[in-house]
């Protein structure tokens, strides 16, 4: 028995259960080189549930017959509604939890076109397209759900960069540069080193993923399987490196700059530039 078996006789006895979907690697092609699970893979499943508060500790994973070594909840990128990372003795997995009554909401809001008006029920219901467009596959539920899945991929397209957006990314990337030099000079460089690859690193993965984006190429949010579809100028462009040393992060922010006035010009033209003093 494989893990999502596991998952499945637990739902079937659930009634407060209402869809369970298996979603991430492990439902994916295997001819998909680049999306199909290997031995580093977990399982991600979706549950839909009316009692989502069932899920804020581990008692609920005893049904599943197998041991739990870790659990914890965090924030999902579906509103606010909780991601459960489990380690269990030989697997590991993610549950993101869907409380029905908004599902039933967000239902109704693409049955009636609500998503065009508002940009609100957009971005919610982009959060879901994004990770559920690689592939799905429903272990229950799959009569109620499954329609609202299929047209949430058929009118739901999934989050962009537009131009402004752009700019308005660059602009910020300015700001922290400056922010970070500072630091930099003060000595401060953990906080330095910090700032390079939580704000001028990710900004550069989200130009890049755009880029790619418009040219019809390959690409992921997050910088995932990045490895796997950019060119080695791309990764070389992207890809950091900084000691706990001055030099070495000043070296870093300039050549993060450079990369980030590179995508610019390729997504903008000129209607950006790096500000001068």
């Amino acid at each position: 028995m494989d893990f999502s078996e596991n998952i499945a006789n637990w739902a079937a006895k659930e009634s407060s259960v209402q869809g369970v979907i298996l979603i991430g690697s492990r439902v994916r092609a295997e001819e998909d080189a680049v999306w199909r699970a290997d031995l580093q893979s977990d399982w991600d499943f979706q549950i839909i549930t009316s009692k989502p508060k069932m899920f804020l500790d581990s008692a609920w994973a005893v049904g599943l017959g197998l041991k739990v070594c870790t659990y914890t909840t965090r924030q999902a990128t579906l509103g606010a509604v909780p991601k459960v990372a489990v380690v269990f003795d030989g697997s590991e997995a993610d549950f993101v939890i869907l409380p029905s009554l908004q599902l039933r909401v967000l239902r109704l809001s693409i049955a009636l076109g609500l998503q065009r008006r508002s940009a609100w029920l957009r971005s919610l219901l982009q959060a879901l397209a994004i990770v559920i467009r690689p592939g799905w596959k429903f272990i229950k539920g799959a009569s109620a759900w499954e329609p609202f899945y299929r047209r949430v991929i058929a009118e739901v397209p999934d989050p962009r960069v537009n131009d402004y957006e752009a700019c308005a990314l660059a602009d910020g990337f300015v700001c922290d540069t400056i922010w970070t030099w500072r630091k930099i000079d003060r000595g401060e460089l953990i906080a330095a080193q910090r700032m390079l690859y939580r704000s001028l690193a990710e900004t550069n993965f989200r130009l890049l993923h755009e880029l790619k984006l418009r040219r019809g190429e390959r690409s992921f949010p997050e910088a995932r399987r990045i490895e796997r579809v950019a060119s080695q100028a791309e990764l070389t462009g992207v890809s950091i490196e900084s000691r706990l040393d001055p030099r070495a992060l000043r070296e870093a922010v300039e050549k993060s700059g450079v990369t980030l006035q590179q995508l610019m010009k390729a997504l903008v033209n000129d209607a950006w530039h790096w500000p001068r003093p």
